[in-house]
Formats: structure tokens, sequence, C-alpha cells
């Protein structure tokens, strides 16, 4: 399947400079890769009629492409997902860039959706973990304890963004939440990478799980 054609598409806008690398690596590796945006056709002005309400209780966090970190709301956005998912259906494979919970919301029997992946992923490993989830903002800490729990763990949350990255911020949240009897770290937002796991793996004492890693390889050796 080396030859499938892929699209990558990140609930913001494209080309997504922080994960440039690893596009680069699944490229070299002989996959046919193309990114897109669910933004990419929409103005600064659209863009902030997507902002979460403060009754919203699913907040997506992403990357525009100048750069700067935007909250949305995941009811807002999802009609966009989906038509995004539709006009790319002519892909044989299209990755979903975000960890949210999106199981039996977007139609599309070719869609890859990192949440599906990871929490039967996680579930296969030991089914019994009490994981500490990392996610970038604290408004998400309902939305993203109520996806693991529904798979069955007892989670511990905390908050420390991939986008405006703090090495020393993200170890103090990653410690506070092995110190709260964490087996298990899941950076839980595709805006974590290998490289940011290396920075504080060493300095821990349980693993550290980052699903764009465990994602990307996947697709590496399987597609």
């Amino acid at each position: 399947m080396k030859n499938a054609k892929i699209a990558v598409v990140t609930i913001g806008q494209a080309p997504r400079k922080d994960m440039a690398s690893d596009i680069i690596k699944l490229k070299d590796a002989g996959l046919d890769i193309t990114e897109f945006g669910v933004l990419d056709l929409l103005t600064l002005d659209e863009i902030n009629t997507l902002a979460p309400t403060p009754s919203d209780d699913d907040i997506l966090v992403t990357l525009l492409a100048s750069g700067k970190q935007v909250k949305l709301s995941k009811q807002k956005l999802m009609p966009y997902i989906q038509k995004r998912m539709h006009d790319l259906s002519n892909f044989q494979w299209i990755l979903l860039m975000c960890t949210g919970d999106f199981a039996n919301k977007l139609a599309g029997k070719n869609v890859l959706l990192p949440d599906h992946f990871m929490t039967h992923l996680i579930k296969g490993i030991h089914p019994h973990l009490h994981l500490g989830l990392i996610g970038p903002e604290l408004e998400q800490q309902n939305s993203v304890c109520a996806k693991w729990q529904r798979a069955q763990f007892n989670v511990s949350f905390a908050a420390s963004s991939p986008y405006h990255f703090n090495e020393q911020h993200l170890l103090m949240a990653a410690q506070k939440l092995a110190a709260r009897g964490a087996d298990l770290l899941i950076l839980d937002c595709m805006g974590y990478s290998n490289s940011i796991k290396k920075m504080i793996q060493d300095k821990l004492n349980i693993p550290v799980v980052v699903p764009r890693d465990a994602l990307f390889t996947m697709i590496k050796d399987v597609l």
C-alpha cells in the first residue's frame, strides 16, 4: 500500500510547521502525503466565530499558519471538519490530526481517528492503568478525561500547551500526575512531538506516550 494517497488534515491551518520534520519522514518512507487544514479556506473573522462560548464543554486547540494558538468550539467546527472529509474523499486514507473524541461523529470509512487508535492501543497494553493525561488547556479537562473514562481507565489531568511550550512547566505537570499515582503519561494532543517527549522522559519514573509518534509509526509501517 506504499502508493496509497494519504490526506493529513489538521483542524487548524496547513502546513503545520511544527509537524514538518515528521511529515518529511513519512514522505521519505515512500508515503504519498498531502497536508490540508480545516480552516484553510476561512478568513480570520470566520475563524473567530468558531471560538468557544462559556457554555462549550468540548474545546479544541490548534495552530494557525501564523503560528498562533487558537481555541475552537468542537460543536461549531464539526460541519467544517465533515465538509473537509467529504471534499477529500478521493484520498485512500484521511488522517484527522486531532486527538479529540470523533468516534461515530464523522462519516467516511477511510478516516483515521487518533482518539480511536490511542484508546484501543492503550487498552491493549493494559486495561486497568491509571493514566496521567496532559492537554493544552485546563478547559479541556472534562472532555479529555471523559474520553478515557469511557474506555474504563482511571485518569488524572494537567494542562501544558505544546504551542506555548515550556519544558519546565510540562515537566512539573508530568511530575504532579506521577505523584498522583499515574502508571502511564499520555501527552494528549497531536501538537506534542517525540522531541518534547524526550525532554521529560528521563526525568520521570513512568513511561510517556505521544499520539503523533505512535500514529505516524503505525502509518509508516502499515500503510
